[in-house]
């Protein structure tokens, strides 16, 4: 990998198996903005937009798009995007179709798929059979629902979603991403229904009036999306342990979690439970038990550093049973880890050493192809092999 400048990362992929003269674009998400070139088996990575909901950052990006594709020599054949029809990227994919792209073809690339995509990408081990983790914030999926905790088995170009977290409620939708406790409500009223109001939770009493609206909401589904995203059970559980009620900058919650971890986490071995079932041809991680076990500890006033190494050791080990799963069904030894979660050093840790234990290969893309920086790459890489 060779970074030309600060913006620019310029990637050769020997694995990439396309022919010579094919030229893909695709545009990334919205946050941290970002977007590919790839033409034949070298990619073009270009980064640093930052949010494109603000109006400076996007009018950066689109400028920057449209000096290199003034410098292409070929146009591209693909445009590829998200498959959230709100991103300002996907926007522009279709205002370029329309405008001045005619004769370019439209890919709409799932979010967790193109997560995987790139780390496989940046790795140059596209030839291999992977069990790809992709645990972020929020993602669409190809359902129509919220993802964003996902276990996707790659293989000869193709990806299929064999796992997932179980759906945690949303109550208040966006709202609920800013205020992480009101996650909180909607794992506890999962877990106790109504009865959630008489738990001996400090905040639970200060704020009975209004978590008896959002336990409406969530009963009569109103505003209430349901998301299978690892960042809102972060979000969640830090909330119920009262550490973070409102947010004030990206993954607050999870950071703020990790950082009570980082003071136990060496002698804490501890774990709480939780389960694995199949629904509807998936496995589906059900942490019911688990949330249980986290308000017993808080009413025998547990020390908070103990309850979130727990909580990491438990949700690491989530990762690592399902992948056993996966893998001794199909006979996969090869994991690929993406998504914002693994920025956590303790998850990443413990996922690669369990693995390993467990005969895995761990393959861990550098920083810039964990997250969404560099997710365009792998909407191109998947979108190349769509024609």
């Amino acid at each position: 990998m060779k970074l030309d400048n600060k913006n620019l990362t310029k990637i050769q992929i020997k694995t990439l198996d396309v022919k010579k003269d094919k030229t893909v674009l695709a545009l990334g998400a919205e946050l941290k903005a970002n977007f590919c070139i790839i033409q034949g088996r070298t990619a073009f990575l270009y980064s640093g937009f930052d949010d494109l909901k603000n109006p400076f950052f996007f009018n950066k990006y689109k400028k920057s798009l449209d000096t290199q594709l003034k410098k292409l020599s070929r146009k591209p054949q693909l445009i590829a995007h998200d498959l959230n029809s709100s991103f300002f990227s996907t926007r522009l994919a279709k205002e370029l179709k329309e405008k001045s792209l005619k004769s370019s073809r439209i890919a709409p690339i799932q979010h967790h798929y193109a997560h995987v995509g790139g780390a496989l990408a940046s790795l140059d081990i596209l030839d291999k059979t992977v069990i790809g983790i992709s645990c972020d914030g929020t993602g669409l999926g190809d359902d129509g629902k919220v993802w964003g905790c996902e276990f996707i088995v790659y293989e000869k170009k193709d990806y299929n979603r064999q796992g997932h977290l179980n759906e945690i409620a949303l109550p208040g939708s966006d709202k609920a991403v800013h205020e992480p406790w009101r996650v909180g409500v909607a794992l506890l009223y999962k877990v106790y229904g109504r009865k959630l109001l008489s738990l001996k939770l400090p905040w639970i009493k200060n704020k009975k009036y209004i978590i008896n609206i959002l336990i409406d909401m969530i009963e009569r589904d109103v505003n209430t999306p349901l998301a299978t995203s690892a960042g809102r059970l972060f979000d969640g559980v830090a909330g119920i342990c009262g550490l973070c009620f409102k947010i004030k900058y990206e993954a607050q919650g999870a950071i703020t979690l990790q950082k009570y971890a980082q003071k136990a986490i060496l002698r804490q071995r501890g774990s709480y439970e939780f389960s694995i079932k199949k629904e509807n041809g998936l496995f589906v991680i059900n942490t019911d038990e688990m949330i249980r076990a986290i308000v017993d500890d808080l009413v025998k006033k547990k020390s908070i550093d103990d309850i979130a190494a727990c909580f990491h050791n438990t949700f690491s080990q989530m990762l690592i049973t399902m992948c056993v799963k996966i893998g001794s069904r199909d006979k996969i030894n090869n994991v690929v880890l993406s998504g914002g979660v693994f920025f956590n050093e303790i998850i990443s840790k413990q996922v690669t050493a369990g693995l390993n234990k467990r005969e895995f290969n761990v393959h861990i893309p550098e920083k810039l192809f964990l997250g969404d920086t560099g997710l365009s790459l792998g909407q191109a890489v998947i979108a190349a092999y769509s024609v």
